[in-house]
C-alpha cells in the first residue's frame, strides 16, 4: 500500500478460541480505566494513571480514529473475552505518517491475563491484520527498554530488535532508553508458511 487511500479493515469481531477481537467503543471507558489507572501497568507507557475523565478522552479518540482515516492515527481494538465479554486489554495499530506502507503495533492489558499466554495471541492476531488486510510491508513495535515483559513478547513473534535508542525518550521525569522492534512481510509471510494452514 503506497498511497494514501485508507485502508480496507477485516470484518469485526474478529472471532477466535481465547478471545474476541472488536474497535474500542464509548461504553469500554470505565473497563479500559480498571487497568490504565493502575500505576504498575501504565508505568512505561507514555501517560502516569489515568482517571476516568483521562480514558474517556482517551477513547473519545480511539472511536474517531478507529477506521484510520489518515497515516498518524490509530486502531484500538479491544480484547474480549468471548464467554464473558469482559474486557481484557488492548491490542493497537498505528498507520506510520511517513511511510504509508508501514505501521507500529501497541499493547496494553489487565494484569490478570499476564502470564497466560493470552497477550501473545492477541498481539499476533492484530500483526496478521496489519501484513493481511491493511497491506503494510513493514511493523515496528517500540518498548522502553526495562519492560522486558513486552520486548519478551516482540521475540516470540518473531519480530526482530533493530535498535536501542539510549535516553531517547523523556518520560515521567526521567530519560528513557527505548528499545525498537521489526518485521515485514516477507518475514511474516515465511513465518505463517511454516505453520501451517490456519482455520
Amino acid at each position: 500500500m503506497l498511497s494514501h487511500d485508507v485502508p480496507t479493515q477485516p470484518e469485526y469481531p474478529i472471532i477466535e478460541e481465547r478471545f474476541r477481537l472488536r474497535p474500542v467503543q464509548e461504553g469500554d471507558v470505565a473497563a479500559i480505566n480498571s487497568y490504565r489507572s493502575i500505576p504498575e501497568v501504565v508505568r512505561y507507557l507514555p501517560h502516569p494513571a489515568q482517571s476516568l475523565a483521562d480514558t474517556q478522552n482517551t477513547v473519545d479518540r480511539m472511536v474517531t480514529e478507529a477506521g484510520l482515516p489518515r497515516p498518524g492515527t490509530w486502531l484500538d481494538l479491544a480484547v474480549v473475552h468471548p464467554g464473558t465479554g469482559a474486557l481484557l486489554g488492548e491490542v493497537l495499530l498505528k498507520w506510520d505518517a511517513e511511510e504509508p506502507d508501514s505501521g507500529e503495533v501497541g499493547f496494553v492489558f489487565h494484569p490478570s491475563v499476564h502470564g497466560t499466554g493470552l497477550p501473545t495471541l492477541a498481539v499476533n492476531r492484530v500483526l496478521r491484520i496489519g501484513f493481511e488486510d491493511l497491506g503494510w510491508r513493514r511493523i515496528i513495535g517500540i518498548a522502553d527498554a526495562r519492560n522486558t515483559r513486552s520486548g519478551a513478547l516482540m521475540r516470540r513473534l518473531g519480530m526482530r530488535q533493530e535498535a536501542q535508542h539510549l535516553e531517547a525518550v523523556e518520560c515521567k521525569g526521567e530519560y528513557c532508553t527505548m528499545d525498537e522492534f521489526a518485521m515485514l512481510s516477507r518475514e511474516w509471510l515465511a513465518r505463517s508458511a511454516q505453520e501451517g494452514p490456519r482455520d
